[in-house]
This record gives structure tokens, sequence and C-alpha cells, in this order.
């Protein structure tokens, strides 16, 4: 016998999903690649060792990075010449914590059922193509509906980075990830789906049955990762922070249909007890943590955690009373675990987390320039390039485009930055991609050129 409400999620993610692929696409999107690039006369920066090279030449064959030295030189006599006269050629930067879709509208625009689908991808569509202008080249997306935005920039048709997507956020009832209205009841018992589910924002996902599903559909769908939800969060109205979200077994479901795809599971969490849970379950990496205690960060060290971690800005002026009162105690944790985790060697990685802030978007370069209370220049280049492009490669077979990021090397895929200046001397430079990003390469495509 069919069910109906199945049916009736798949026509609304089918509608989703038109609503991205007809309406969000810009005829003029597609960039067209050519055969071969040359950058000369560029300093490449080495971001593994923190040090800038002598004037060479690069040469960009298709998508990849096929020779670096002062002879190196295009064989294609139709090759574009990118003369650099001294500038930086670096990796492009990556963004392990965003939410494309959630990120660029309202929490109140995602409750309004005036809100279309095609007013989501349109606003989500838009935020890629200013992320990647902002030189955001690769992102991990950690929740919400992103499949046919990720398809459309794939084939050309968004301008937008790299995603590795986790798609539909996985939480229990009254978890992080229950999106639902107070008129929504639950699918398990009254058999409708919530809008936010319908729209692929979220699976209310309750016992090992349920959260294997909920899992195993993401990864039917495409995802590179697993993403759970393992405690609080702020801007979800029925689950404070201090609670632990999902039971061990539960968790332990996640990482089993992750583990059988070879790729791992990331779980939102703040406090000591949530993180703990979540690497007793085998959970590979934390996002956020701005709770954490001494030893917590220490036993993750020990284990080789991955913590992936934001500098959270203050409260802005669309943010409830609520969310503010819950925020305030994870906002003054940023000053404490970026330091401890430093100390004892954790994993670290870097992300915004914008969440219903879109105005917030343009500042993702600046948020950079926040870690300069606890890291030199040289250690922030190489967590936003190289080190994050270590934590996308977590996803092993899963990870959507084979190849390395991050670095500047042979072989490696050409996602790169020509910055006016020196970033080790001025880190600066960064918060300022229109002025200082004279060109930049996604893929081997060049989708600005000052």
């Amino acid at each position: 016998m069919l069910n109906k409400s199945r049916i009736h999620h798949s026509c609304r993610a089918a509608l989703v999903a038109s609503a991205f692929l007809a309406l969000s696409l810009s005829p003029a999107a597609a960039q067209q690649p050519v055969a071969e690039t040359i950058f000369r006369n560029v300093r490449v920066l080495d971001v593994v060792d923190g040090h800038l090279g002598p004037p060479t030449s690069v040469v960009i064959r298709g998508n990849t990075i096929a020779a670096i030295g002062p002879s190196a030189d295009a064989a294609d006599s139709k090759a574009e010449i990118i003369e650099g006269k001294g500038r930086t050629l670096m990796p492009g930067l990556i963004d392990v914590h965003v939410h494309l879709t959630f990120g660029a509208v309202l929490l109140s625009d995602l409750y309004d059922p005036k809100t279309t689908a095609e007013q989501l991808g349109a606003a989500a569509a838009k935020s890629a193509t200013e992320m990647l202008l902002r030189g955001f080249t690769a992102v991990r997306d950690m929740g919400g509906p992103i499949f046919p935005l990720k398809r459309a920039i794939d084939s050309g048709k968004v301008r937008g980075p790299r995603i590795w997507p986790s798609g539909a956020i996985i939480s229990q009832t009254s978890g992080h990830g229950d999106f639902r209205t107070p008129d929504e009841r639950s699918r398990r018992f009254f058999g409708k789906p919530s809008r936010a589910e319908e729209e692929g924002a979220t699976f209310i996902a309750d016992g090992r049955d349920e959260v294997l599903t909920a899992a195993r559909e993401n990864l039917r769908m495409g995802a590179s990762q697993i993403k759970i939800m393992g405690g609080g969060g702020t801007p979800s109205a029925y689950d404070p922070i201090d609670v632990t979200q999902y039971t061990l077994d539960e968790m332990k479901a996640a990482v089993d249909a992750a583990s059988d795809w070879n790729t791992y599971v990331a779980v939102h969490a703040y406090t000591p007890r949530a993180v703990r849970r979540a690497m007793e379950a085998g959970v590979k990496c934390i996002e956020h943590g701005q709770l954490l205690d001494e030893p917590t960060i220490k036993l993750m060290a020990q284990k080789g955690i991955w913590l992936s971690a934001q500098n959270l800005i203050a409260d802005s002026p669309n943010m409830t009373a609520e969310r503010r009162a819950k925020r305030k105690d994870i906002v003054e944790g940023n000053a404490r675990i970026w330091p401890l985790a430093k100390k004892y060697g954790v994993k670290l990685a870097w992300g915004t987390d914008i969440l219903f802030e879109p105005e917030l978007n343009a500042e993702q370069n600046h948020l950079i320039l926040s870690l300069k209370q606890w890291f030199s220049p040289a250690e922030i280049l190489r967590l936003v390039t190289y080190d994050n492009a270590q934590l996308l490669a977590l996803s092993g077979p899963r990870a959507p485009y084979p190849g390395r990021l991050g670095v500047v090397q042979v072989g490696a895929l050409a996602d790169l930055l020509l910055v006016d200046g020196d970033p080790l001397r001025n880190i600066d430079l960064l918060a300022d991609p229109q002025k200082n990003f004279r060109v930049i390469m996604k893929d081997g495509v060049i989708y600005k050129n000052d």
C-alpha cells in the first residue's frame, strides 16, 4: 500500500529542485574553460610551511596545476596568459561550516507559509555566487536543502563554490533541527511531515531505525558526510543549550550508516556531555564546542577528533531576546576553546555558521581576521586553506570532487586566488576581496579577472 505522506514529500522535494533549476539560474552564470592558463611572474604562497616563494610561472591545464617553475610555459598557443606582476598566488579559501540555504534567509522566512520554494532557491543561488566572488572556492554545507543547488553549480548553471553537502539535518523530536511551528504535530503520530521536512531542511528521526533511514536517505542523495544534532542550539525553539540530544544507540546508528559508506558523522554539540557521548559513538567531527571544558578538549586531541569551530559574532538586531539569552555563554566561550584547542593539538578547522542572518554573509572574510588574537597570519592562512581541505578529505570516496585542495602544488586542483599584496605580512588583505583578489579561479575556470 502506498504511503501518501511519502508521495507528498517526494512531490514537494521535486518542486524545490525544479525551483532551484528553473528560477535561480543566471543565463550568464556558466563560464567557458580554456585548455590552458598560465600565471606569469607570480609568487606562490606555501600555506603548509608559511612562506612566499620567488617570482615564477604556474601552468593550469584543464582543472589542475600542471607545472610550476620560472621557465614553465603553456603547451597550447591559445593559452590564456595572466601577468601576475609579482602578486601572490594562493589557494582558494575554504569555509567548512556554511548553510547556503538557511544562511540566505531569515528564520521568519522559513516559517512563513508564503515563502515559496522559488524564493528559497533564488536566495541560496545568489548567496552562493557572492560567496565564490569573495574567494571561497569550496565549502561544506552543514544542513539544509542543498542538492539541487549543488547540481546547478556543478553543471555551470549557477556560479558558486564546490559544495560538500550534508543534506537534511537529522534531529530528534524537540531537537535543534525540529523546526516545526506550534501547530505542526508529529509526523510519526499524525502522518503528515512538517513543512521543513517537506522542503528537505530536516529529518525529525527518533530511534535507531529512523536515524538509520534518515542517514541513508541523505547518502542516497549524495551527502559527503552526515550531520546530526547532539545538543541544544540557539535559533531553535524547543531545546535549551544544556540538553543532550540523541541516545548513544541512536548516534551509533548514524555512525554505522556513514561508516558503511566510508564517510563520517559530524555532530552539533556545545557541552562536554554531548561531545563525550558523540565521541563514544564514533563521531569524527564536532561542530562548535564553545562550552567545552579542558579535560574534554584534551580527550579530543588524544582521540584525533576534529573540532570544526567558529568565532561567533555578537548579537545582531534580527535575533530574538530568547536567542540572545541562549547565545551569551556560547559567544563568551569563543575566547576559551580556540587557545585550548591550539594548546593541546586538536585537529582544528574553521567555519562561519551564518544562520538566518543573510546580511552577515558579507562579513565572511572579516570573520577570518577575528582569529588574529590566537593565531599568526601564517597559521590563519593554513587553517582556512590546507587544514580545512584535510577535513573535506575526511569524506574519502564520498568526496564529490576527486583531487587535492588547499595547496598550490603540481597535481592539485586549480582553485586559486591572485592577491594584490602579501597576506603573510598583511592578513587584512583577505577582508577586502573585491579590491585585493584580482583573479578568482575554481576548477581551472576563471570567475573574476581584474
